[in-house]
This record gives structure tokens, sequence and C-alpha cells, in this order.
């Protein structure tokens, strides 16, 4: 409630005017935020988002740096039982306990997006935007919100429901550009596969198991989950294959 209270009443001072009603019109809105927060307190705030990622705030371009910002308060709108972006877990097969939560793998996915872009710019001579990849790494798991549901006392999956795709159609509607769009949208390593169309999307999608504490010897990995959430088989190669020379 204090963070929706603290970005309404900044929001009115900036706006509010030096007349004799100033005062009024802040006070007004303190009221209105007020009651707004107690009916609504599951709605992520400005100050929640920036708590769970401080470092949105090094993404310079100031539309992807706000996008990055609005799609984490999007997406509580649609499913208000998230109260906290640290109680996020991967995925409800994947326990906090021992995988670690979202925001772990989100900020892994910025980190190396951090050490990858200057490696491709110097090996390859490939520009690729730094702010860009931050900002795709901030937002692209933000769907999960949606997704997750509580049922019978338990944390599911909503069946069908693929959060890239989701995720990539809420920076649409946010009016984010649409390069971002698809990298977000063809992200999911671990799910259903969308096929990268872009240079940056293909390394995106590299970037996604990289980033999860997810692991054969804690059970399912992430490339036998690929293979399971595209209705693909161990190809058991190292089993089946002769060499030509034996």
């Amino acid at each position: 409630m204090r963070g929706v209270v603290a970005d309404v009443v900044s929001t009115l001072i900036s706006f509010a005017g030096h007349g004799d009603d100033s005062r009024t019109t802040v006070l007004s809105g303190l009221l209105a935020a007020t009651y707004w927060a107690d009916d609504y307190s599951a709605v992520l705030t400005v100050s929640d988002v920036h708590r769970a990622f401080p470092g949105i705030d090094d993404i310079r371009d100031v539309r992807l740096r706000k996008l990055s910002i609005d799609v984490w308060r999007n997406v509580p709108e649609r499913n208000p039982a998230w109260t906290g972006i640290a109680k996020i877990p991967p995925h409800p097969t994947m326990p906090i306990a021992t995988h670690g939560n979202l925001v772990k793998h989100v900020v892994a996915m910025v980190r190396i997006s951090e050490a990858l872009v200057p490696i491709y710019r110097e090996l390859w001579k490939q520009d690729l935007d730094l702010d860009t990849f931050r900002a795709a790494s901030y937002v692209h798991d933000a769907a999960k919100v949606i997704e997750f549901v509580e049922k019978e006392g338990a944390l599911t999956a909503i069946p069908g429901y693929n959060h890239a795709i989701e995720a990539g159609r809420i920076v649409r509607e946010l009016g984010g550009p649409e390069p971002l769009a698809h990298m977000v949208e063809a992200h999911s390593f671990a799910g259903a596969l969308v096929v990268p169309r872009t240079r940056d999307a293909q390394l995106f999608l590299m970037l996604d198991p990289m980033c999860l504490n997810v692991f054969p010897e804690q059970g399912l990995g992430v490339v036998e989950r690929h293979l399971k959430a595209n209705g693909w088989d161990d190809p058991r190669t190292l089993e089946r294959y002769r060499s030509p020379r034996a």
C-alpha cells in the first residue's frame, strides 16, 4: 500500500500547480490513493519493480526503461494473486528452495547479456544493442504472473498458456519495439519452441537455459524439459551411434 501511495503522491506533486488549490489537489489524491491501495493491494508499484530489479535503471534508453517497468505493472491486473516478485518461482515444478526464484533467473539473463554484447562486438563485429537485451531480460518472464495460479492449494501453470508469446503480446500492446517483442515471444527453451527469426532472438533463446539452476542431477534438466514440452523424444544419439571406423 505504501508503494502505491508514494507513487501516486509523487505524480500529484509533480503535476500540481502553484495556485491556492494545489495543496487540496495533493491531499485529495492521497486519500483516493489510500482507498485504491486498500482495495487493490496486490498491484505492483514502480517501487516494487525497482526493489526486485534495481538494474533497470542501467537501461539508458528511456522508452525501454519505462517499458521494463510498465510490463511488470501490467501483468498483476490480469492475475492479482501475486503480491511480490521475489515469491515467484521459475516454474511450479521448480521450487524456489532448490532452483532459486524468478528474480535470480532474470538477473542472470541481464548479466550474461552484459558479457555477451561486447564479446560479439569484438570478435564478430556484431553490433548488438545492450539496452534491448537488458529490457528483454527484464520483461521476458513477466507473464508468468498470469500463468501461475493456485489450484487446490498448490501452485500450477495454466494448461496451454504460453507465457513467452503472451509477454511478447504485452510488449506490443504497450508500444514496445517489434524486434524486442519477437525476442520475448521466442525466448522459451524449456517450453514450447517458437523458432527465432532474428539474430537477437536466436541469441536470447540460447541465454534462457543457461540462466536456470536446473540440471539433470536434480531431475529433468532444461534440455529434457525442452524435448518434453515439444512432444519430442530423446534421440538417444550416444547409445545409437556407431563410428564408421569401428
